[in-house]
Parts: structure tokens; C-alpha cells; sequence
């Protein structure tokens, strides 16, 4: 029996082109935060071994059978450069696990240390040159949208995660799962009014890159959330490459620079770098830090204090989810009801660590990355 498609398969003449210094990226799979980076802290540590043969986790998408009597590979591309991955590496290795039973897998692949639209787009077309059926894969703008449709077309199934992008809809993906950045930008500047006691002040905003449209959204939303408060934003922000080296140096240029400062907002990766630059001040009870991801290095940060709190965005779930819905789709030729997925998205402090902490709870809650 043949895999049911929602389209033609590709044909090898549709083939697309992948240099060689991609096609050895594609190969640096299931390692884990790695790169020089990971001695500072900024990589993270390495995702845990997933259990063999692993159940279905509650409340997320559970494998259809395979009846088709042939081997299924789900490839997930991401990269590495902050502790993030480590969670999204978590799940998709989890996802391999489960499929296993179902003569399916699922690959995590590294596509580097630096993440932009045409990295991404080589990424996907490489796993789709080395025969996998589904590709999921860190979307990092709307450019990364016509690769879909080609492939689409062609028969392999899509998925993105991190970022919610409505071409992925129009462009023939199956899933997009992801927090929605600019409503968590707008919690963001909500919880940091509360925290500051709502008197004046000013905040430091330090993104990953103004150009990547997932940070620029939780920039922009928490702009718009202090709308009408005592807080100002300090300029439009600074750059820290999603690094927790820069974001300490550019905390500390804050903390140096703005006498009236009362918080710092990290969107993106390494945000405990602020939280170590506000602990090394001893500033942690006047300057309130937030950021994102609930990773081992920023619970450490919330309970020592030096963190106000954090937005989780289920990356565990946008490696676990992603995968096995494009297994689901090229087995069963059935998708989800909808593409774009919102992911679940607490907002944690020390005061609800508890109920969030990963080390805490069974792998996979919700709610608990």
C-alpha cells in the first residue's frame, strides 16, 4: 500500500538544487544545543534522551496507525544559538519516540547558529531532497512561504512553528503552531505596569534582531501594551543576536545609562543574561526583568529573584505537535482543522513556578515551556 498525499509527490525533476555546506547541516541532527556558544550559557544544555517506545502524550495529537506498509520520516529543522531548542529538540525527539511504533520518524536537524530566510528555506529544501515526506521547520518570514507552496504542490507536508504566519495557510501548509507574539508582547507590558507598581520609569527593550519578525512582534505589542502608563520605552531598543552574552552587556548598558530605569524586556533568546547584569548591580528589587521560554536557566532567575517572570510559548509543542500532525497529514491525508495553531502561553513567576516548572511535572505538560 502506498502513503495517502494530499497532492502529487514530486517528481525527480522538481528536485531543487542544495549546496553541499547545506546538505552537511542537514546532517548535524539529534546533538542538542551544541556550538561554541553553549560554554556561556547561550546554547543551553543538551535535550535529555526521550524514552524508547514512548505513549501518545494527553492532550496533544496522538499518531494515526500506518497502514501503508511503508517507513514515514518526518524531518525538523531548527538551530542553535539559545536554550529554546533544547525544549523544541525535547519534543521532537519525544514525537520520534511515539512513532517509532508506527515504522515513523522523526529527525531533528540544525541548520546553524544563525537563523534567516534563505538558511531556512535551503534547510527545507534539503530534507525534502533526502526523501523525507513532512518537514517542519523555525519559520523566519513570510519568505520562507513560496518554498512551501513548491513543495506543497509537489506533495511534501509543511509545518512551522515559533511564529504565526497567515501565508503558511494560503501557501498549502499543514500546520503552523505558535505563540501569538504580538498578544504576548501586550501581557508582557500588562504584567510589567503591575510589577513596577505602576509609577513612572523607564524600560530597556533588547530584541533578538530587529529584522525577525517573531521578536519585532513581542517588541511592538508591548509598545502598544504600556500605551496610556507611567512607563517609557528607552529608544526602540537594542540588538543581542539571541545571545545571553550581549543581553547581559546590553542590560548592563541600561542599568549604566538610565537612571530612572524600573525594568528590562528581553523578546527573545538568553533573557537570564539581563537577569544576571540586574543580580550583578543589586538591582533585582527596582528593576524588573521579563522575557520568554520557561528553560532551566531562567527558572533559576525567578527563584533567585533576579527575574520578574517569563512568557512560556510551548516550544516543547511546536516540536512535538508540528511532527506528528505532519505525520498524521501524509499517513491519513487528513489535517488539522486548522493550520494556524495559537500556543499556549502562561505568563510564570516565582509565585506560580510550581505549577510551570518542567522539572516538576511530566514531560510534555502543557504549559510547561
Amino acid at each position: 500500500m502506498h502513503l495517502t498525499t494530499r497532492r502529487p509527490r514530486r517528481s525527480s525533476a522538481h528536485a531543487l538544487a542544495v549546496t553541499a555546506v547545506t546538505a552537511s547541516l542537514l546532517l548535524t541532527a539529534c546533538g542538542g544545543g551544541g556550538g561554541d556558544s553553549a560554554a556561556s550559557g547561550d546554547a543551553g544544555a543538551p535535550a535529555e534522551a526521550a524514552p524508547k517506545n514512548a505513549e501518545p502524550i494527553e492532550g496533544r495529537p496522538t499518531p494515526v496507525e500506518n497502514t501503508t506498509g511503508e517507513e514515514v520520516k518526518i524531518s525538523m529543522v531548527g538551530f542553535s544559538n539559545n536554550p529554546y531548542w533544547v525544549s523544541v529538540q525535547q519534543g521532537v525527539d519525544y514525537a520520534n519516540s511515539v512513532l517509532a511504533a508506527q515504522d515513523a520518524s522523526a529527525e531533528w536537524v540544525v541548520a546553524g547558529a544563525t537563523i534567516d530566510v534563505q538558511t531556512v528555506n535551503s534547510a527545507i529544501q534539503a530534507a525534502a531532497n533526502q526523501d523525507s515526506q513532512g518537514v517542519g521547520f523555525f519559520i523566519a518570514g513570510e519568505g520562507n512561504c513560496q518554498t512551501v507552496e513548491d513543495l506543497a504542490a509537489s506533495g511534501t507536508a509543511l509545518g512551522a512553528y515559533n511564529t504565526l504566519f497567515p501565508c503558511m495557510e494560503e501557501a498549502g501548509g499543514v500546520i503552523n503552531y505558535a505563540q501569538d507574539q504580538v498578544a504576548a508582547g501586550r501581557v508582557a507590558a500588562e504584567e510589567m505596569i503591575k510589577a513596577t507598581g505602576g509609577e513612572p520609569g523607564s524600560v530597556g527593550i533588547i530584541v533578538s534582531q530587529f529584522t525577525a519578525p517573531g521578536s519585532e512582534q513581542r517588541r511592538k505589542g508591548f509598545i502598544e501594551g504600556l500605551e496610556g502608563s507611567n512607563l517609557t520605552v528607552v529608544g526602540e531598543g537594542v540588538e543581542a543576536q539571541d545571545s545571553a552574552s550581549n543581553t547581559f552587556s546590553a542590560a548592563q548598558n541600561y542599568l549604566q545609562s538610565t537612571d530612572d530605569l524600573v525594568g528590562i524586556y528581553a523578546t527573545a533568546g538568553g533573557p537570564f543574561g539581563a537577569a544576571q547584569a540586574v543580580a550583578a548591580a543589586g538591582k533585582q528589587d527596582t528593576v524588573k526583568v521579563i522575557g520568554y521560554d520557561i528553560t532551566a536557566e531562567n527558572v533559576e532567575a525567578l527563584r533567585d529573584g533576579s527575574m520578574y517572570g517569563v512568557i512560556g510559548q510551548d516550544a516543547f509543542g511546536q516540536g512535538y505537535n508540528v511532527a506528528i500532525e505532519l505525520y498524521n497529514s501524509i499517513v491519513s491525508g487528513d489535517e488539522p482543522a486548522e493550520v494556524l495553531q495559537p500556543a499556549e502561553s502562561p505568563f510564570v513567576t516565582a509565585d506560580n513556578l510550581d505549577e510551570h516548572d518542567p522539572e516538576k511535572l511530566p514531560v510534555g505538560t502543557l504549559g510547561a515551556s
